[in-house]
């Protein structure tokens, strides 16, 4: 009986740790989506541009429930979250270094390196 129980809370710790990475994985590929897109608006012009940043503000908006939830059941994801609850007072440009750092880790960056991004004054 106890043998049983140990191994069901086993199970049920190690699921809880696989739902954190698939929310964060889901949060980090809408935020790499979203500073692809940051990114191609501070080279465009016009209406492309403000397009291009709303359309990446609306993806980290989105991100924002995801990266909760991973939080919510691994403390690692944590600082993510954090960082996407400023996306409403700050704009992307002031959090795109830490967003960077904070998603390298997940597992749909499939070990790519990102570059850290540098603004023109720096």
């Amino acid at each position: 009986m106890l043998l049983g129980s140990i191994a069901l809370t086993g199970a049920l710790l190690s699921s809880c740790g696989a739902s954190a990475t698939a929310e964060a994985d889901q949060a980090c590929t809408l935020v790499h989506q979203s500073i692809r897109l940051y990114e191609t608006s501070q080279t465009a012009n016009g209406a492309k541009a403000r397009t291009d940043l709303a359309r990446a503000e609306l993806l980290l908006a989105e991100a924002v429930s995801p990266a909760n939830l991973a939080a919510s059941t691994d403390s690692y994801w944590q600082p993510l979250a954090g960082t996407l609850a400023e996306t409403e007072q700050l704009p992307e440009s002031r959090l795109v270094i830490a967003l960077r750092a904070q998603c390298a880790p997940s597992a749909t960056n499939q070990g790519e390196y990102v570059v850290p991004y540098k603004s023109q004054g720096q």
